[in-house]
């Protein structure tokens, strides 16, 4: 072969390689085209239904690159379809519009099985659902997700596109992930805001990518499969063919919003508003004024049964100058439901509720798409009566938006049609905000997030953002009223950031079994776990606690926290905020772990800042109070105290800190130096080595240095959390024993 032939085949290897490494890093292909005109639905295991905005064109329909039929205009709307039939259950498939035309893709799912066995059974794919099977997939679990319907993501995908967090630098873990993706496919914007169909396929991507997480949609869990008091698989149902078959798996994670599994597993729960105490001051009975945050005359704080409003979040478009679809006059109709609704510039829905391409969440209230009193029995009702109260809130819903096209004349307001291809352009999923509260290991109180200052979570299994709030239990008919109707409160004033205990997805009497969005909480404490990035959160943590269980056989109740934590910081998923540290922070995981144990209690943790001489000695006794040394480091007062501490003086006091701990750490002399700047004659070396034993060297800390420890150089805030989490990470997972 000749040099130049050689040449050509180098150059040719180097760029397949470059395509196979473009390949890989592609985005993937979405169910949904960015302008929403093309989109793919599965329908069932076997079929797909594909859509397209016709023009009054017909179009060629390609499968996988094969032509599979040419399609007419519809007549009687701005999209046609074709149910794509035949297909192979659990395969994707891609779609294109013309040989050429950009693609999209569509997975169809599995089969109910006879019986089959998993690592983890997920029912409910809502926002905790979905976060829970990606992270179990993430750690290898073989996961079964069973959801009612054929959407992923629960309210993310059906109209809460306005997303409930203060603020942004709060994301984390897998609604990050999320978030991340919706910046991408939209190329602008904090991916904040996103429109259903973009959640929707964004979510479905977000599994796809898993091979190890089969679906079956449009299924039901209809009864938990016991051994004793353990959860040991379901009997899933298919809703379309009537099949049943067994899905066992040593944990099932009950990701629904009424938990009816759970209790049919023996699960107790909570249901309706406690009474007012010290620990719940906005307990009970309660006029609220959010403008004032004040508790209003005529609010006794009694208990009661009641629940909070749900609503149907409608995704409506502005059209421009173009008529909107009018819809037909719902039944249960009456002008006089709204008539106190703001006029459209001054709704939540145009102020608050603005997504991406003319689009808006619906979310007014009161005088809007809330319906109080009609859903106090929707928690523990049958099927049919739930149906049957979905209906009344359908029709408060569509009369809302038919009060705006008739009674107020916006003919450019209506239903997005490029939403809800398969539902008539309306969300699936009834908002179900509340209905029964598990009552776990532990039970979150309002006053715990109000004091969450106070101290700090070891338990932690992430962190939430959003003020606990309430819709109303009862209509408000008075617009002058302060309050919003008895019962709806948001407590900006009461709630700062706060951590989430392991104990609130741990169900009380039932093993096997974890709960991520239907959440052990008082009322008021339960108006801040429910909002979907915490949901995602507490699914998250959930999978980790099943990876955790299954490795050692140990009960769910009795996995230790940090295990949890070592996972699902991982996959940066927060249990601390720092307002200067986010996933790409050096040393990020050292220092969310230490943070959440209040070894470091600064907000802003100012990671490559030095630390002083004074902060390290309290940093050190705090590490030992947690490793249960309560009298600390006993020293003479500290010269130059808030000058910055060496690198080599940090050894001696972290080798000194870890001699006291149980831990017991013995001093290693070696005989042979391992870094030229600290040899055996430096009254650091025998520290500086123990460190090293430990897994703790100089090449971890910045500006590092091959050969070479810098024992005079200032230790940094950020290096100094990497080296006590690792000098105190054993400790904390119990040396990863069970």
């Amino acid at each position: 072969m000749s040099e130049e032939q050689i040449r050509v085949m180098r150059i040719m290897i180097i760029l397949a390689l470059a395509l196979c490494t473009a390949a890989t890093s592609a985005a993937p292909l979405l169910s949904t085209s960015k302008d929403g005109n093309f989109q793919a639905i599965a329908q069932s295991p076997t079929s797909i239904a594909v859509y397209w905005r016709h023009e009054g064109r017909t179009m060629s329909l390609y499968s996988n690159g094969r032509l599979i039929g040419s399609c007419p205009p519809n007549p009687s709307g701005p999209f046609s379809s074709q149910l794509v039939s035949n297909l192979q259950p659990d395969t994707c498939y891609t779609f294109s519009i013309g040989p050429n035309g950009a693609p999209i893709a569509e997975k169809t799912w599995s089969e109910v099985p006879s019986s089959q066995q998993y690592n983890l059974l997920i029912i409910g794919a809502t926002g905790s659902g979905a976060a829970a099977a990606v992270a179990a997939a993430r750690l290898g679990m073989k996961v079964a997700l069973v959801e009612d319907t054929n959407r992923l993501g629960g309210m993310a995908s059906n109209g809460l596109g306005a997303t409930d967090m203060r603020k942004s630098s709060r994301s984390n873990g897998f609604f990050e992930d999320f978030r991340e993706r919706v910046v991408n496919f939209y190329g602008s914007g904090n991916g904040m805001k996103y429109e259903p169909r973009v959640a929707n396929a964004i979510i479905k991507s977000m599994i796809y990518e898993y091979p190890n997480i089969t679906l079956f949609l449009k299924s039901s869990a209809v009864k938990p499969i016991m051994s004793g008091r353990r959860v040991i698989g379901a009997l899933v149902r298919d809703n379309i063919t009537g099949k049943t078959g067994s899905i066992f798996a040593p944990t099932t994670i009950d990701a629904t919003d009424t938990a009816d599994f759970s209790v049919a597993a023996g699960a107790k729960y909570r249901l309706g508003r406690e009474p007012r105490s010290p620990q719940e001051p906005h307990a009970g009975v309660i006029y609220f004024d959010d403008s004032t945050q004040t508790i209003l005359p005529g609010s006794t704080g009694a208990a009661d049964c009641k629940i909070q409003s749900y609503a149907y979040l409608m995704t409506w478009r502005d059209y421009g100058d173009a008529v909107a679809p009018k819809i037909a006059k719902p039944p249960y109709y009456d002008a006089e439901s709204y008539r106190y609704s703001p006029d459209w510039p001054q709704t939540w829905n145009a102020t608050s509720g603005k997504l991406p391409n003319h689009k808006y969440e619906i979310n007014q209230h009161p005088f809007g798409i809330d319906w109080p009193g009609i859903n106090f029995d929707y928690p523990v009702a049958s099927e049919t009566r739930r149906h049957e109260i979905e209906a009344m809130y359908r029709a408060r819903a569509l009369g809302y938006l038919y009060y705006f096209q008739n009674e107020l004349g916006y003919k450019n307001l209506g239903l997005a049609d490029d939403e809800y291809l398969d539902s008539c352009n309306f969300p699936v999923l009834l908002y179900v905000r509340e209905a029964r509260r598990i009552i776990g290991e532990h039970i979150l109180t309002e006053c715990e997030v109000t004091n969450a200052r106070d101290y700090h979570r070891i338990d932690a299994i992430g962190i939430g953002d959003y003020p606990m709030d309430s819709h109303a239990m009862e209509m408000l008919t008075n617009p002058k009223r302060k309050d919003k109707g008895e019962g709806e409160m948001w407590l900006a004033k009461f709630t700062p950031w706060y951590q989430i205990p392991q104990g609130v997805v741990v169900p009380k009497g039932v093993d096997g079994l974890l709960v991520t969005t239907a959440v052990s909480g008082t009322h008021v404490g339960y108006g801040t776990l429910r909002l979907e990035p915490v949901r995602m959160s507490m699914g998250q943590a959930a999978a980790a606690a099943a990876y955790w269980s299954q490795l050692y056989s140990r009960p769910l109740r009795d996995i230790n926290p940090a295990w949890i934590q070592d996972k699902i910081l991982s996959q940066y998923s927060y249990i601390n905020w720092n307002s200067d540290v986010t996933r790409d922070t050096r040393h990020f995981k050292a220092i969310n772990f230490l943070g959440a144990r209040g070894v470091f209690q600064n907000e802003a943790f100012k990671p490559e800042t030095p630390l002083s001489r004074e902060e390290a000695l309290i940093v050190l006794n705090r590490m030992l109070t947690l490793e249960c040394y309560p009298r600390g480091l006993e020293l003479s007062p500290i010269p130059d105290s808030k000058t910055p501490v060496t690198r080599g003086q940090f050894a001696i006091w972290l080798v000194e800190a870890k001699q006291k701990s149980p831990d017991r750490w013995n001093l290693v002399v070696p005989s042979c130096p391992s870094y030229s700047d600290v040899p055996i004659s430096s009254p650091y070396y025998a520290a500086v080595e123990t460190l090293r034993a430990h897994r703790i060297n100089a090449l971890l800390f910045s500006d590092e240095e091959t050969g070479k420890f810098h024992p005079e150089a200032p230790m940094t805030r950020g290096d100094a959390a990497e080296a006590i989490y690792l000098a105190h990470r054993c400790y904390a997972m119990n040396y990863w024993q069970p």
